[in-house]
């Protein structure tokens, strides 16, 4: 079996300069294919080079050239490769420029005709100086919306600091009966005049399943105010003001008001914790912070099964790679099965221009 990789080339002659800075190209590469026969691990090299414009983008971005990468994205978005869109989406919530992930968001939306991936702080850098009350009440909510799922939810909110996030999970919702709808849009009211601070998800399925029971001919005006709650909890008043002139019309009866107040955070829904022990790294991995991949090596010399989550990696070096494909190696060498997980799209398509996908089962961020 063959397995390619690539690496710095350090030891052939460097390929004529390009005609723009130095700083602004990628590194070159060498790659290097891996055969593993009876006789044992044989490596041969040739040279490789990125083969498209979201190679290079990849390169860039894991040689410190973010600003570079960003604008060679931006270039290729017209081509309709979405894997530059996602590696802008992601590239957007590493640096915690959320204007800009929401203007992109309405571009793939008219783009592609699909709804975008969702605003996701990725990596921990600027999270550690907030205080751990940040996410101090966290509710899942279940299958059914009644009255004792919303008596849990007034006591999640009653016992939370006023000044805390609350994040609220309806990505479980199957069901709202009117006692449900009717406290539930109460809570959120009264949420939103205290000017809580709320984080939500799921809400998508919650807004779709009000729309269905709204279009029913017997349809409840409970679930209607539950609606107009929500678009109001969002701050989405284009939709709150549609729904309002046809709450009147249905009903007869004046809809509640606007207000001008800060909307909810939409984020993804907590993924469940894995039932595994999987190795779970964060921040760089550099040449400098070479702690990561010491904790890889160790973890993986220690298992048979290597599962590594990326979930809060934010860039993989491209000095780093060469040590982190030493490790896979010596993985496959021992005949383990190795899984990367959870990493973003400039992460995965470094991966991809390496080889390492021919090295290790990737299941990243964004699946294609």
């Amino acid at each position: 079996m063959a397995l390619p990789f690539f690496r710095k080339n350090k030891d052939k002659a460097p390929a004529p300069a390009p005609k723009q800075a130095p700083v602004e190209s990628p590194p070159t590469e060498t790659l290097l294919t891996m055969d593993m026969g009876a006789s044992g691990i044989v490596v041969e090299e040739s040279s490789g080079a990125p083969q498209s414009a979201v190679d290079e983008a990849a390169i860039l971005y894991a040689s410190g050239q973010a600003d570079t990468a960003e604008r060679l994205l931006k270039d290729i978005l017209g081509g309709g490769d979405r894997r530059a869109w996602h590696m802008l989406f992601d590239l957007y919530c590493i640096q915690r420029r959320e204007k800009e992930f929401e203007q992109l968001g309405l571009d793939y939306a008219m783009r592609f005709e699909t709804s975008p991936p969702v605003w996701q702080k990725i990596g921990g850098n600027g999270t550690a100086g907030k205080p751990q009350a940040a996410e101090a009440a966290s509710l899942e909510l279940p299958g059914l919306l009644d009255r004792k799922a919303t008596a849990a939810l007034h006591e999640s909110l009653a016992g939370t600091d006023k000044k805390a996030v609350v994040r609220i999970d309806f990505s479980h919702i199957e069901m709202v009966d009117e006692s449900g709808a009717d406290e539930c849009a109460k809570i959120l009211s009264a949420a939103r005049k205290a000017r809580r601070k709320l984080q939500v998800s799921g809400v998508d399925r919650l807004t779709a399943l009000l729309q269905d029971l709204n279009r029913a001919t017997h349809s409840r005006a409970v679930h209607w105010l539950l609606l107009l709650e929500i678009y109001q909890t969002l701050g989405q008043q284009d939709h709150f003001e549609d729904l309002a002139v046809d709450y009147a019309v249905r009903f007869e009866v004046s809809p509640p008001s606007w207000s001008e107040v800060q909307a909810a955070e939409v984020v993804q829904a907590k993924p469940a914790e894995p039932a595994d022990d999987a190795l779970r790294l964060t921040g760089e991995i550099t040449p400098a912070n070479d702690s990561a991949l010491q904790q890889f090596g160790s973890y993986a010399a220690t298992h048979h099964d290597v599962l590594v989550d990326l979930t809060e990696v934010t860039r993989v070096d491209y000095g780093s790679v060469s040590q982190f494909i030493s490790v896979l190696m010596q993985c496959l060498g021992s005949g383990k099965a190795i899984t990367l997980r959870g990493h973003n799209a400039l992460i995965h398509e470094l991966f991809r221009v390496m080889g390492i996908d021919q090295l290790a089962q990737l299941v990243p961020r964004h699946p294609a």
